[in-house]
């Protein structure tokens, strides 16, 4: 009988066929996307554990006891995977302070959104929403707002915070000025001001009640605020 083995590559390569390379070749992209899959989740989850562990280090010890060991430890993760996530203590500190920035912009935005969707069109009445969810996710987060309002933090953080509540502050002023409100940017600016204030007393306060208490009277006090152009 003649032995495959003995007819050479040639003919080893007629026995396998077109369609069986295909399905090597399938298996083998199907594995190597598998692996690929895996280590991307695993990233993701080393990622995730590191922040969590940046978190709770910086709002315990402040960021400038913080040490990137004991953030590794904490994380249960290395040195090197951390450098390969970020680049160092400092980015931890700002992808945190960015997250953060996030879910206030997404939770205002799904506010306001829920509100004209039950009727609500009034514009001063939409921003009032979306403050009092603002003011809502400073209570929730008050020990990472705490953070950072209290002025420990890394090298320029002041000036991109500043930079953040700048933007805020012209994002609140063309909101009013789409909608044709009477509003203008003095009123914005004191308006966006009292929030990042209120957020910050938030932030300092250790009774639940005692914050909805500060958060309903700073609502209901820009719920009264005019623009000077209205009694002109």
């Amino acid at each position: 009988m003649k032995s495959y083995a003995s007819a050479g590559p040639r003919s080893l390569e007629a026995v396998r066929g077109p369609a069986c390379e295909g399905v090597l070749r399938n298996r083998m992209t199907t594995d190597q996307g598998q692996r690929a899959a895996k280590a991307s989740e695993r990233g993701a989850a080393t990622r995730t554990a590191l922040l969590a562990a940046a978190r709770e280090v910086f709002t315990t010890e402040g960021y400038a006891q913080a040490g990137v060991t004991d953030i590794v430890n904490k994380a249960g993760a290395s040195v090197g995977s951390l450098y390969h996530h970020f680049s160092g203590k400092a980015d931890l500190f700002l992808t945190l302070f960015e997250e953060l920035n996030k879910e206030h912009a997404e939770r205002t935005r799904v506010a306001v959104r829920r509100a004209r969707d039950a009727g609500i069109s009034d514009p001063k009445q939409l921003f009032l929403v979306g403050a009092r969810e603002y003011l809502a996710v400073c209570v929730e987060q008050r020990e990472l707002f705490r953070l950072f309002v209290s002025g420990d933090g890394p090298p320029g953080f002041d000036l991109v915070r500043q930079q953040r509540i700048a933007d805020w502050v012209r994002m609140n002023t063309a909101f009013f000025v789409r909608s044709e409100e009477p509003l203008d940017q003095a009123v914005a600016i004191v308006m966006t001001g009292a929030l990042g204030l209120c957020g910050a007393e938030l932030s300092l306060s250790e009774d639940p009640e005692h914050t909805r208490k500060i958060a309903d009277g700073v609502i209901e006090v820009l719920s009264r605020l005019e623009s000077p152009r209205q009694h002109a």
